[in-house]
């Protein structure tokens, strides 16, 4: 629902686990990190590479500038999405208005993604050699920690990561779930299919083919034009395995939300209509700066 922080160094990295139910962390905590991005964003590029006070400054402002166009375009709509989504509980929900809620989700992120990608097509080459060989360095650490926590490990491993995420967050907009809505949720984990090693590949492949853009003897200008060319065509080419993959996935996960939607009890309901009246009004505030 929520895509905020620096996604760049994961690239196409992410599954959708549910329509509504990824976001793990508090509401109020969610408002005060929002407000907190302005500085945690720079931060966290300074801890995946050292910048100078000029290259710092840059970051800071176009940082700037994305959260302003993120506020303003951006939160009225994941508001909005929560009213459709608190509308269409009331009565019986189907696999397709899911899958059309998904889609919605996914063309927010993708307007996202373009932004940050024209960010770092003109920040990328700002960077010396030495900042350069210290960024690759920093992604080929994440990546191994991504294979680590999601490649490497066996089918017993995956299917319990996936039922102990899914359960984290359904629970999360529906307080505790049912002994039949566990179930569900099992079921449909032993349906999944990995993504990882794929979206592994992905990530290796964006790496690589921006340190060849990077380290080439272009001028600036060049380089930011090949960045944001290859960030365009990285994009909309999306890997055709991977593809069918994420798919199918969303056609397991959207059925899984239709078979727990269809159990709600009393007290759910009232739960996930709190919850998310709170996001709304959350979203509503950012938006207008409050």
């Amino acid at each position: 629902m929520v895509p905020i922080l620096l996604t760049c160094l994961t690239a196409r990295a992410r599954t959708i686990f549910a329509v509504l139910f990824i976001l793990l962390i508090s509401a109020c905590s969610f408002k005060t990190l929002y407000n907190q991005l302005d500085y945690l964003i720079p931060s966290y590029v300074e801890g995946l590479v050292s910048l100078d006070d000029i290259l710092e400054e840059k970051v800071e402002q176009r940082t700037d500038v994305l959260l302003s166009w993120h506020r303003n375009t951006q939160l009225t709509q994941y508001a909005d999405l929560l009213r459709t989504f608190q509308q269409d509980l009331e009565s019986p929900l189907n696999e397709k208005r899911v899958l059309q809620h998904m889609a919605t989700m996914q063309l927010l992120w993708q307007s996202l993604e373009v932004k940050l990608n024209k960010e770092m097509a003109e920040l990328l080459p700002l960077l010396n050699s030495e900042q350069r060989a210290q960024l690759f360095d920093s992604i080929d650490h994440k990546n191994e920690d991504f294979y680590d926590e999601y490649v490497d490990l066996d089918d017993d491993e995956r299917i319990e990561q996936y039922i102990e995420t899914m359960i984290d967050s359904y629970e999360n907009w529906l307080g505790y779930l049912t002994a039949g809505q566990e179930q569900a949720v099992v079921k449909a984990a032993a349906e999944l299919n990995s993504s990882a090693a794929l979206r592994l590949q992905q990530r290796r492949l964006w790496q690589r083919s921006i340190q060849q853009i990077l380290d080439s003897d272009d001028a600036e200008v060049i380089r930011t034009e090949r960045l944001q060319n290859f960030f365009d065509s990285f994009n909309s080419n999306a890997q055709p395995q991977l593809t069918a993959v994420l798919e199918a996935n969303k056609t397991i996960l959207a059925r899984l939300t239709v078979a727990i939607s269809n159990q709600l009890t009393a007290d759910q309901s009232l739960y996930f209509k709190n919850r998310s009246d709170e996001y709304i009004q959350i979203f509503s505030e950012l938006a207008e700066n409050r």
